[in-house]
């Protein structure tokens, strides 16, 4: 028994002064303190733990200069996205969209996207002019556009319960969702005048043939003629010609400019 703790003495003294031990042991403590070093200092390093941050700035309704200009002074690189959003809050061309949010902690340096506003969205609206009640109100829908009140209205030709016209008038622009009247035939009602075409007649000449028709001449709008008719000469009236009219309806004008 006392040979065996010799024995075992003589091993443990062996493996305290042997410098293949003090090797291993110094290896264990360096792989110790590589591992701390990774958990506290690389690790943190890569995701950013140190990186410095800062708030993204809003941005929403400002310019594109004024934007850019708060993003690179905050820090932040920026990019324009191509396509735009309509807007019925902020106007054209100003700020809509910006991500990361307004407010958000940010990496300095990030790349901040910007969608800029369209406005708010305009359509044409179409002519109905021939279609059925039912048709007309499948058109406006599909374009966005919201059917209002229905107006009888007397006409020479077209047969009773089809379309005459809208208010407002085919081909003008107005909002997606406004509402858009549509005047339907109730065939040649008595008391009522034949509003005749005065396109290409002199607005001049006008005036008389109006009185004694009993119309009254509304506004009057000069755009350029395509046709480059002279000056003054009438484009197209509202309401359109081969309306019967009651006495004392204003009528708008389109001449040449």
């Amino acid at each position: 028994m006392n040979k065996l703790k010799t024995i075992a003495n003589k091993l443990l003294s062996w493996f305290k002064t042997a410098p293949v031990v003090k090797a291993v042991a110094v290896w264990i403590v360096v792989l110790i303190v590589l591992a701390f070093a990774m958990d506290k200092l690389v690790m943190p390093i890569f995701s950013g733990h140190f990186t410095s941050t800062g708030e993204v700035p809003n941005l929403e309704g400002m310019t594109q200069d004024a934007a850019e200009k708060a993003l690179e002074d905050a820090g932040f690189k920026y990019e324009w996205l191509e396509e735009g959003r309509y807007s019925a809050q902020v106007p054209e061309g100003l700020v809509l969209v910006q991500m990361p949010a307004a407010g958000r902690t940010a990496k300095l340096g990030r790349t901040v996207k910007l969608t800029k506003s369209l406005g708010l969205r305009e359509v044409e609206i179409p002519d109905l002019r021939g279609k059925s009640q039912k048709q007309a109100s499948i058109s406006l829908s599909r374009a966005g556009l919201v059917q209002g009140a229905i107006v009888k209205g007397a006409h020479q030709s077209i047969p009773r319960g089809v379309v005459i016209r809208t208010i407002p008038f085919a081909g003008q622009k107005v909002r997606v969702g406004d509402t858009v009247k549509v005047v339907i035939s109730a065939g040649v009602t008595s008391g009522n005048t034949l509003l005749p075409d005065f396109s290409g007649e002199l607005i001049d000449n006008v005036y008389a043939k109006m009185d004694k028709l009993g119309f009254k001449v509304g506004k009057i709008k000069r755009q350029k003629d395509e046709e480059n008719r002279p000056s003054g000469t009438v484009i197209e009236t509202s309401p359109k010609h081969g309306d019967y009219l009651p006495p004392d309806t204003k009528i708008d004008f389109i001449i040449a400019d």
